[in-house]
């Protein structure tokens, strides 16, 4: 079974803790927000993370890479139009 983790947006109503990262990657308890959903979907059994990406999506593959406690890992590009006024 497959988890579908958005992880798209800007996060900006989150203000200055997403100024230098993608709200994923903002720390709850100390670890990113990403890891605690990661976490949670991975105990409940899936065999894959697919997660949407679009902001800073650089940073979340680079920090959780190919893989999550041996769960493979898919960054799936999310692609905005260009006049989208979308805030997530």
């Amino acid at each position: 079974m497959d988890a579908v983790i958005p992880a798209a947006g800007r996060g900006s109503r989150l203000g200055e803790l997403t100024a230098d990262r993608p709200k994923g990657l903002v720390d709850v308890a100390g670890r990113p927000l990403l890891a605690c959903a990661f976490e949670t979907v991975v105990d409940a059994g899936v065999d894959r993370l697919v997660v949407i990406v679009s902001y800073e999506a650089g940073q979340i593959v680079d920090r959780f890479g190919d893989d999550f406690e041996g769960t493979p890992i898919t960054a799936s590009r999310f692609a905005r139009s260009p006049n989208s006024h979308h805030r997530a």
